[in-house]
């Protein structure tokens, strides 16, 4: 599984162009939920072939296979779900959830260890803060702002 992932949103523009710069085995986690189903179908084809060429593992947020948990009700229903990917969040204020509290470090700790798989850290994560929580048994991050900020890639150190 990728330790990086890219959440893709509206606001990210041109997803096309986000996904170009990504460093190789990056995560994409398509949402795009706004966009029609031949558009959105049309998207995923897009993605699927420039991920094969950039060793990228592209994800359909709606096929099921992630979830996207906030508390122990939520990792329970994911876990009997066999949810593939697990997403703790938030970790950070975010615009994707303004007004949602962070989730304190060591409830987030709790939930990484309860799941008994790799979890990833969202919500206003990018590399530099993913590296600092890393200690809490986060396998990776997740992100929108946190890759595109300055349009620069994030450091992989």
């Amino acid at each position: 599984m990728p330790q990086e992932w890219l959440i893709t949103d509206a606001r990210l523009g041109d997803v096309i162009a986000v996904v170009r710069r990504l460093p190789r085995g990056t995560g994409v986690l398509v949402r795009q939920h706004e966009l029609s189903r031949s558009e959105r179908h049309r998207l995923l084809r897009r993605l699927r072939w420039l991920g094969r060429g950039h060793n990228l593992l592209i994800v359909d947020e709606a096929s099921g296979c992630s979830s996207k948990v906030h508390d122990v009700p939520e990792l329970r229903q994911a876990l009997l779900r066999r949810s593939e990917i697990i997403f703790v969040s938030p970790m950070h204020e975010t615009r994707t959830h303004p007004g949602w509290s962070p989730l304190p470090r060591m409830g987030a700790a709790a939930l990484v260890r309860l799941s008994c798989r790799p979890v990833l850290a969202l919500g206003g994560k990018n590399a530099r803060r993913f590296r600092a929580m890393k200690a809490l048994g986060f396998a990776g991050w997740g992100g929108i702002d946190g890759w595109v900020e300055g349009r620069r890639r994030p450091s992989r150190k």
